[in-house]
């Protein structure tokens, strides 16, 4: 009889194959309910797993996942290291799963291999399906395989599906008495709705038909969102009237937490109705923060309160988790800090800022930039004589006994922006070697003169995109936008480049001019509300990772729309430095790769997308155009200047892989200057594409720049504007950009709802 049993596990095993298939990852997305998959976050591939924490999941053939396991090389380890909001409350540190035909069955191990009860207290868990494959149940077993309460005193979970993302989860103890979703979350019936990729998006707490109904504390719906890399970001609370509330065993309006690139959580917070702190009733505190070493340890948390002061418990302030630096599998000791808390230290950093130059030094720097300026050969070409002695006068009177950089740089600045030239500019290049924890925490879109936050750095959960940013440290946003333009270099004083380029440099002229400070103060409104909000964003906290996505864009890269027969280059810029230095000859041979791939595969459209390209070497420009001309044209003016600078003049067609019979889109906005703007100006005189997008920020007419001596005192540095340089195009306006063929200028509303208005047209055409 043993023997047939045997045999029926092992055909009952075997319906499901072994592993197939193995993914690592740093941790795992976040689970409310047993009834959301296992799944990983934050991928690393079999060569970066070695010495680091790591998830090993296990897949079969069918794609099931078998097997969990948490490690440090080949040695299983504690799930508590990984810190908080890991999907890992139901596992062990190997967790091993097996199926029937509508089964599936989890048993748990410790680090020593050896069968033990998971973070809930349970021997066994056993999940039921349905015959379409859908979970419907899960019961809990001990180690004898009797039944028994997790440690939320739930035997049997019971999930009803409603439709492909909605499941209603009702629960039962041992003795057959429903029970809440947790014995201090006080959800009966749930309804839990997720998206498309299986994220839950919120759980609601309804009656018998569906209807939703608050809570015993006033809450209806626990609503969740997650960044691109999947991670848990925030909650909210909202009543059944469908209004945000206080409320849950928390006793706030929801909490937020921020990640590093690892996907390690470094701070988790509770917050009130206006998206600042408010103390959890569980916890007694506002927030917490939390460090890792490289390994992915966790090594250290402590709590704060709404003052961001570090909160003493029985006389401890910090807890740090101590590991064998020679075997980091090895835990040595858990250490209590009791060292004197919220003791104010001097930051360095905004010292050295603050640093006063004495004023016979700033005299001898602005003379200095004066004579520099003499230099341009067309100096008073955008503002007279008189109004330019008049500016430098004015700002001269502005120095003081002894100021810092900053303050010179206010001065100084606008002076050099007065002449009206893209590569006449002064540079603060002090900002480029400042931490990004002192930056402030905002990407921003204007819109005329009004600022809006397109991403939410703050930690504030009621800064959503679009919101309007009202001031910043007091200082009114129209104010904050004209007094930036003022220090902007921009050839003709072109209004389309100022939008463009703070849009995308706002962080460093901001800081250029207003320096760093140690707290921030913004004063917002949500988007589509008119209530009005001010948070505070201290350097102290863990730097938010949002300057990655836009630094790690690629220069240059292709993508191919086969249902539209549509190819879209993407080149970020002119300044071709693939590998650290310039690089054309690899610039061009991309190009003509691009052109051969686009030739075989019998592409129809191609659109150039150069948003944001400020310029470079007119080689590249001139490589592209030698791909979409027919015949032979003029780039350059046939002037003595640039036959003494050796120029090629005109720009012959090339032979092979030549696209000029294709429809060609070049796709631009206010950001497109210098070379760039010159090559759409000779696309547009010649009629060589079709231009959609906004005016460009550059005209076809520009003064190349040359760098110079940085000012002897204060560091700032300096490019000047030589010789004017103009392409072929003599019908285009001198002191206007590039106007498109098509005008569609992206809206606000495109960037809330990550819609791509330019490329859609193209696409449609």
């Amino acid at each position: 009889m043993k023997y047939f049993l045997l045999i029926i596990v092992f055909l009952s095993c075997s319906l499901h194959t072994e592993a197939q298939t193995t993914k690592y990852f740093k941790h795992l997305v976040f689970r409310e309910t047993p009834f959301s998959k296992t799944e990983g976050r934050i991928p690393l591939t079999e060569r970066e797993v070695q010495n680091v924490n790591h998830y090993k999941l296990h897949y079969d053939s069918l794609n099931s996942l078998t097997l969990v396991e948490y490690k440090y090389n080949q040695s299983l380890i504690e799930l508590n290291r990984s810190g908080i909001l890991d999907g890992k409350r139901a596992l062990a540190p190997k967790t091993q799963i097996r199926y029937t035909e509508n089964t599936e069955t989890r048993l748990f191990f410790d680090v020593n291999n050896k069968p033990t009860t998971n973070g809930m207290g349970v021997f066994k868990e056993v999940y039921s399906y349905n015959k379409k494959g859908k979970r419907v149940g899960l019961k809990f077993y001990d180690k004898n395989d009797k039944p028994i309460n997790n440690s939320w005193n739930i035997f049997e979970y019971t999930w009803k599906h409603i439709n492909n993302n909605s499941v209603l989860e009702t629960r039962k103890d041992e003795k057959g008495v429903p029970v809440t979703m947790r014995p201090y979350y006080k959800f009966y019936n749930v309804l839990y709705k997720f998206n498309d990729k299986g994220l839950l998006l919120s759980m609601n707490n309804v009656d018998n038909k569906l209807k939703l109904i608050n809570d015993e504390t006033g809450i209806a719906t626990d609503k969740a969102t997650y960044d691109k890399n999947k991670n848990f970001i925030n909650f909210k609370f909202i009543n059944a009237e469908n209004e945000p509330v206080v409320g849950s065993f928390l006793g706030t309006a929801g909490g937020f937490a921020t990640y590093d690139k690892n996907g390690n959580c470094l701070k988790y917070g509770t917050v009130g109705l206006d998206g600042n702190y408010k103390i959890s009733k569980r916890s007694n505190d506002a927030y917490s923060k939390y460090k890792f070493d490289s390994i992915g340890n966790l090594i250290e948390r402590s709590n704060y309160d709404i003052d961001n002061k570090i909160q003493i418990r029985n006389g401890v302030i910090s807890v740090r988790y101590i590991y064998n630096k020679d075997n980091p599998v090895q835990h040595l000791k858990t250490e209590l800090h009791h060292t004197k808390p919220n003791k104010k230290v001097e930051d360095s950093i905004l010292k050295n800022f603050n640093t006063q130059i004495g004023k016979d030094k700033l005299v001898e720097d602005l003379n200095q930039l004066l004579e520099t300026l003499k230099e341009h050969p067309s100096q008073f070409e955008f503002i007279g004589k008189d109004s330019y002695e008049k500016l430098v006068n004015s700002q001269r009177d502005k120095l003081k006994d002894s100021m810092s950089v900053t303050e010179f740089y206010q001065i100084t600045s606008p002076i050099v922006a007065s002449l009206g030239c893209l590569h006449t500019r002064i540079v603060d290049t002090r900002f480029f070697r400042t931490p990004q924890k002192y930056w402030l925490p905002l990407i921003v879109w204007f819109d005329n003169e009004k600022m809006y936050a397109v991403n939410n750095c703050v930690e504030n959960i009621e800064m959503n995109t679009g919101s309007e940013i009202l001031e910043i440290n007091g200082i009114p946003s129209s104010e904050i936008f004209k007094t930036l333009k003022s220090t902007i270099s921009a050839d003709a004083y072109n209004q389309s480049f100022y939008r463009g380029d703070l849009n995308v440099n706002f962080l460093y002229y901001y800081h250029s001019y207003f320096g760093f400070d140690s707290e921030y103060k913004i004063k917002f409104k949500p988007y589509n509300s008119e209530k009005i909000i001010t948070t505070s964003f201290l350097i102290d906290e863990p730097a938010p990772n949002y300057k990655v996505e836009i630094n790690n864009k690629p220069r240059l890269s292709i993508e191919i729309n086969n249902k539209s027969k549509t190819a879209i280059i993407k080149i970020k810029n002119f300044n071709y430095f693939p590998r650290g230095r310039e690089n054309i000859g690899f610039f061009k041979e991309k190009i003509d790769t691009y052109m051969k791939q686009i030739k075989d595969e019998n592409i129809s459209k191609v659109a150039f997308d150069l948003r944001g390209n400020r310029g470079g070497n007119s080689e590249c420009t001139n490589h592209i155009l030698s791909y979409i001309v027919d015949k032979e044209i003029n780039f350059y003016e046939n002037n003595d200047l640039n036959k003494r600078r050796n120029r090629t003049i005109a720009i012959k067609p090339k032979t092979k892989d030549n696209i000029s019979n294709a429809n060609i889109y070049m796709l631009t906005d206010g950001r497109c200057a210098s070379a760039t703007a010159q090559m759409l100006a000779v696309v547009k005189h010649n009629k060589l594409a079709t231009i959609v997008g906004e005016e460009t920020g550059g005209t076809y007419s520009t003064h190349p720049g040359r760098g110079t001596s940085a000012l002897k005192n204060t560091k700032l540095g300096l490019q000047i504007g030589t010789e004017r340089e103009s392409v072929n195009v003599p019908k285009l306006e001198f002191d206007k950009g590039i106007i498109p063929d098509k005008e569609i200028k992206l809206q606000l509303f495109d960037i809330i709802n990550d819609d791509a208005p330019l490329l859609n047209y193209i696409l449609k055409k």
